[in-house]
């Protein structure tokens, strides 16, 4: 949840930014705790770089796949706990659950659409999700996402090739604001997504960013 201000009446006006309620009404939602964003020293020693070209021949080079992550809320913060890729075809290429390192304090199942026992199971940690991910990908793959800085920062990768949904189809007001991938599927693909009760799906958040940029090329 964050505020945002907005000019109603000729005055400043602050409203969550999950609801749109004015900032003096109860939030929409309770939890059992507060989270923090805070980055300890370790977060940013686990960035890496996605890897150089093997040579001319590496297939990686000239792929691009569309990306979503889920997360959730660590005694350290958000932390990655699923990542789904998809390619060019819209076909699943790579689906995990990941394990946090910290202890989890919330699933944040409204937005994540997991559930703590999935998050208990999980026995891919995040260096190995890297390393998986590091197979499909290299320094020169294409990769497409949704507001792609949170998702990278869940990674806890830098990649410089990176088309970003949320900046191809910008807000009308400009930054800092962005549309909802929600709406602009609905708007460019006639395609109702994120319905289901149980939380977001990352496989169709990331087939919906590869079907928008698909979309894009084709028509304009």
């Amino acid at each position: 949840m964050t505020f945002v201000f907005l000019i109603a009446r000729g005055l400043w006006e602050s409203r969550y930014s999950c609801c749109q309620s004015d900032s003096n009404v109860t939030g929409c939602c309770v939890a059992d705790c507060h989270v923090t964003e805070m980055a300890p020293k370790s977060v940013l020693e686990a960035f890496q770089e996605a890897p150089p070209p093997l040579g001319p021949q590496d297939k990686r080079s000239r792929k691009v796949y569309a990306f979503d992550c889920e997360m959730v809320y660590t005694t350290w913060g958000t932390s990655l706990a699923r990542i789904s890729v998809v390619d060019i075809n819209y076909d699943l290429v790579m689906d995990i659950i990941v394990r946090p390192q910290h202890k989890v304090r919330d699933c944040n199942t409204r937005f994540s659409g997991l559930t703590m026992d999935q998050i208990e199971r999980a026995e891919l940690g995040l260096e190995q999700a890297q390393k998986m991910f590091f197979e499909l990908i290299n320094s020169e793959t294409i990769l497409i996402g949704h507001s792609v800085e949170s998702d990278l920062k869940a990674m806890r990768l830098v990649h410089h090739k990176v088309v970003d949904t949320s900046i191809v189809f910008p807000h009308r007001l400009g930054p800092p604001y962005k549309r909802a991938l929600k709406t602009i599927a609905s708007e460019f693909l006639q395609l109702i997504i994120q319905e289901d009760v149980d939380g977001h799906d990352s496989k169709e958040d990331a087939s919906t960013c590869m079907r928008l940029m698909v979309h894009k090329v084709v028509h304009d």
